[in-house]
């Protein structure tokens, strides 16, 4: 079982289906951000779509609108790791796809396909009920569980903010054995993860390593004591 790691949005006026072409990508960036954050969430909660990690939601005018169901598509043996779902629009939302009046429907499209294929059972449907309601009102500021370090009197965990930009805006919280929050600090926005690769945690200081590529050799670690 492979957990979920992104969303991807799509559009097509022609059958999803073996032999024909695929769907087209929209880029519309409120509404990418929004499948990032959501994938996000899903995925720190370990949430499984079964034999794939990539969901691939195609729009299509193909459909009575509201009509969800899997595209009639072989999986790819060269990628294996997506699947297409599809869902029924009017020509009206197909034209208006990309406008942020539609974003509220295409989000609940998603939603719907998770619910009706992917949540297996009550716990599952309430965690992706409440990762689409925190994506929606928390937005930028939702946070998002990365990294966390366990030492003897002390945690640290790194947390992760999608930005409206597309940047990672990660925040470092040291917390004692009662939960109580002793440090928060913010680190610095990053496009990549590559900035946080090991946490170091002692009685009184907290240090966070850049992971080891080619990406970061100009990095140095960043520390805080508290």
């Amino acid at each position: 079982m492979k957990i979920i790691k992104d969303f991807r949005a799509f559009k097509s006026e022609v059958e999803n289906s073996d032999g024909n072409s695929h769907p087209s990508s929209f880029q519309d960036k409120t509404f990418h951000i929004i499948l990032r954050r959501l994938a996000m969430k899903l995925n720190e909660a370990d949430f499984s779509l079964g034999e794939f990690d990539h969901l691939y939601i195609n729009f299509s005018t193909c459909l009575n609108e509201g009509l969800i169901r899997p595209a009639n598509r072989k999986i790819d043996r060269y990628h294996p790791w997506y699947r297409y779902y599809d869902i029924g629009v009017s020509q009206k939302l197909y034209d208006d796809l990309g406008e942020n009046d539609c974003t509220a429907f295409a989000i609940d499209g998603v939603k719907q396909i998770l619910l009706n294929f992917f949540a297996t059972d009550e716990s599952s449907k309430k965690l992706v009920n409440e990762s689409v309601e925190k994506v929606m009102t928390e937005g930028a500021e939702m946070l998002v569980r990365y990294k966390e370090k366990q030492a003897a009197k002390t945690k640290a965990t790194v947390y992760l903010r999608l930005l409206d930009n597309g940047y990672y805006s990660p925040l470092l919280c040291v917390y004692d054995l009662e939960n109580n929050e002793i440090l928060r600090e913010d680190l610095p926005a990053t496009l990549e993860t590559s900035l946080i690769g090991n946490i170091q945690l002692s009685s009184r200081r907290v240090t966070v390593k850049p992971k080891k590529n080619v990406l970061t050799q100009d990095l140095n670690p960043i520390s805080f004591e508290f």
